[in-house]
């Protein structure tokens, strides 16, 4: 019998969530994403809509903005292909949506099917959307964005169509059922719907930016395609992504209720305070949170960890529920790892940028740990402090902001979960980081003289060395060591592209210390 795959990408997610800095408005393309997915989202409105006949069974992904549906018969699909832009355009005004469809003859090609409509997808990218919210050259404008108004808001005067449906959808709860439980018990009075309400304002507040990926998720999917058994490509398919999106959801909410749930707890006696996190993405192997910048780096450790150890657990299940074969059992008993990006910036500082440097952190990360293992990427973060007033790629953070005049690195991420692979000598575990960090919190720590000792190393090395003799001089011997100041410790060398470099562990916990 002749099936339709049809499939749908959402295009420009991270600039439709991030144009603004207002994080109402961020909180509410985050829900408006997050409302085309579930039992009960808006792809599963549409059917209705149309008056087509919607079977979950037939659903095989549907997670950050794809969807990847199996029609039984072609009125039904033409129908969901004719208006679901449309749809969009009403529901999510901004958004575009790329469609794609093929025929099926059976479940056994559905994996080429696949990857045909992926390519298609690829193709209608470079496509360009007409734009849906022209006006009359006569219309009023919303002053933050230059597009036609529709409606008042009492701080920002005439808002547009775009911003009137975010701000409406801020007000729902799916990413916090996703990130603390779906018995939450937090509603509109504790959701943080500015970004001042996650750090409490003041001048010396740092909010982070935290982007996670999973690792490898490719090869994964190559060992499982092979081995399912006739007749239950589909099912598997399904099921593979249910089985991912669970593992992100519980490891998630495992960093919330290890990391942040008793900072909530020791804070709920005041009436001003909000819940110091705003979920952003939270589905397939992919999460971005926007929190608190001194519980950035211990969350993301914890998610990391969670992640790894619920992927091992549900694939493990999952491989067995399929029969997949024993290798491939063992082979999905392994789980996957992740790597994680965390720009820590001030409210002020425009957050599509800050979004798209935890990206690039991530990116870079996954860059290292892969060359260091590249069928079994270890787990690993790193993060950077924005302190400069321009924007600029992180390769050339490294290189203008990170490199001290005689060639050296003063960043030594990034951080891996746990020990670092024999082959990863030099590198430091994201516990180091966080016992130096601690250490330079004590009223007796040298974190001053440290400071100016790496501001020193930027441009003269001969001098910074001499200030480092005299903090050991001065200084008791266990608090050199619990900072590994010694003369073996204070750099470590390690090669990343093929070159040796030399790298110094202070210049991170200083910058988390003063957080």
């Amino acid at each position: 019998m002749t099936q339709y795959l049809y499939g749908a990408k959402v295009q420009g997610i991270q600039s439709y969530i991030f144009e603004t800095n207002r994080l109402q408005d961020i909180a509410g393309a985050s829900e408006l994403i997050e409302s085309l997915s579930g039992e009960e989202g808006q792809f599963k409105d549409l059917f209705n809509t149309v008056g087509a006949s919607y079977n979950s069974e037939q659903l095989i992904r549907n997670a950050a903005g794809e969807i990847s549906y199996l029609f039984k018969d072609k009125e039904s699909c033409a129908a969901v292909v004719k208006h679901f832009e449309q749809y969009i355009a009403s529901k999510m005004p901004g958004l575009s949506v790329s469609q794609a469809v093929v025929e099926v003859a059976g479940d056994e090609n559905l994996v080429e099917d696949s990857r045909r409509v992926q390519r298609m997808l690829q193709e209608q990218r470079n496509r360009p959307s007409p734009p849906a919210e022209l006006g009359w050259m006569i219309s009023e404008r919303a002053r933050r964005t230059g597009r036609p108004g529709v409606d008042f808001a009492e701080k920002d005067g005439l808002i547009d169509r775009r911003q009137q449906t975010k701000r409406a959808a801020a007000k729902g709860d799916r990413l916090y059922e996703k990130l603390i439980g779906k018995d939450q018990p937090y509603g509109n009075n504790d959701f943080a719907f500015n970004l001042e309400d996650i750090c409490h304002g003041g001048d010396r507040a740092w909010l982070a930016v935290v982007h996670a990926d999973g690792n490898n998720l490719g090869k994964l999917i190559q060992k499982l395609i092979p081995d399912l058994p006739k007749g239950k490509t589909k099912e598997g398919y399904r099921k593979f992504s249910e089985t991912l999106e669970k593992a992100t959801v519980a490891a998630a909410q495992t960093a919330y209720r290890e990391v942040l749930a008793p900072v909530v707890e020791a804070e709920a006696g005041n009436l001003k305070r909000r819940l110091p996190i705003r979920p952003v993405v939270i589905g397939g192997d992919d999460l971005t949170v926007i929190l608190r910048a001194e519980h950035a780096v211990s969350f993301t450790q914890t998610y990391l960890a969670a992640f790894e150890a619920e992927t091992k657990k549900q694939f493990g299940e999952y491989a067995k529920e399929l029969q997949l074969s024993k290798e491939v059992q063992a082979y999905f008993a392994n789980g996957l790892t992740a790597c994680a990006g965390i720009a820590i910036v001030k409210p002020k500082y425009p957050f599509h940028y800050a979004a798209e440097l935890s990206e690039e952190l991530c990116g870079w990360t996954k860059k290292i740990v892969k060359a260091i293992d590249k069928d079994g990427a270890p787990s690993a973060l790193h993060f950077h402090k924005v302190q400069a007033s321009f924007v600029q790629d992180y390769k050339d953070i490294i290189e203008q902001e990170l490199t001290t005049i005689g060639g050296k690195r003063l960043t030594a991420g990034p951080y891996f979960v746990g020990n670092p692979p024999a082959k990863a000598e030099g590198f430091h575990r994201i516990d180091d980081l966080l016992g130096f960090m601690t250490t330079l919190k004590k009223k007796t720590s040298p974190a001053g003289p440290l400071r100016n000792y790496v501001g020193e190393l930027r441009v003269n090395e001969a001098a910074a060395a001499q200030q480092l003799d005299r903090i050991r001089g001065v200084n008791k011997p266990e608090v050199a060591k619990e900072l590994a100041l010694g003369e073996e410790q204070i750099f470590r060398k390690r090669t990343e592209d093929s070159k040796e470099i030399e790298t110094t562990h202070l210049y991170d916990p200083i910058q988390l210390a003063n957080l």
